[in-house]
């Protein structure tokens, strides 16, 4: 997931949202130096990446995406994942996406002075180009995958994200309904006991033929 959805699977509780949008800064142990509330948003972090990339759904999305992006399909996957929550954001919260994003960033700014430092950068961008709320549209996520394309190591084919979403919207589309739902239950319980261990998902690999069948036609 990327970076709305990792706010909004956050709750409402402001350390776990700050370790949560700090995630992928933190590196190994790292995380042990941070409050400790703030240690369970980077461990929920790390929970809701690994149940995602191991998802039988992701990794159907991110076959869809081989083609026209190699190495960086599930990049592009968690973008456009974010795109389909932010288009149909009042589905799953009371307040608008913009005032949503002026909640989280308010909370978030006051202390992101001590985090990493690519954190810090990223929290600026954001914060400056409103960069969230854009991805309410086609256009906003492809200006964002544009960007990105810039700094990738490999050629990454990002910069034609826009006829790739539009090949397959709909395929898409019926996926992040089907999978999203899922990853909010999976959050929800991780949030309600994040210092047990992490459960081995043998039931996506034992029944995915069953559970989802669409994949499988």
């Amino acid at each position: 997931m990327n970076t709305l959805a990792h706010l909004y699977l956050s709750g409402d509780d402001p350390d776990l949202l700050l370790g949560n949008f700090i995630g992928d800064s933190v590196r190994g142990d790292d995380f042990l130096q941070l409050e400790y509330r703030v240690q369970q948003g980077v461990l929920l972090h790390r929970k809701i990446d690994r149940f995602t990339d191991q998802h039988v759904i992701f990794k159907h999305i991110c076959s869809i995406m081989r083609d026209g992006f190699g190495r960086y399909a599930p990049v592009v996957a968690d973008v456009f994942l974010d795109h389909f929550l932010a288009r149909d954001w009042e589905r799953f919260n009371t307040y608008s996406l913009k005032e949503y994003v002026q909640w989280a960033q308010g909370l978030l700014a006051p202390r992101i002075e001590g985090c990493p430092e690519r954190s810090r950068r990223y929290f600026h961008y954001l914060s400056t180009t409103n960069t969230l709320v854009h991805y309410q549209s086609i256009e906003g996520i492809c200006s964002t995958l544009l960007q990105m394309s810039k700094r990738t190591r490999f050629k990454s084919g990002m910069e034609n994200a826009k006829s790739v979403l539009t090949s397959c919207y709909e395929e898409l589309e019926e996926n992040f309904e089907i999978f999203f739902p899922e990853v909010v239950e999976f959050a929800s319980a991780s949030i309600s006991d994040l210092t047990a261990p992490i459960q081995k998902l043998t039931k996506f690999s034992n029944s995915s033929q069953l559970r989802y069948p669409h994949i499988y036609k």
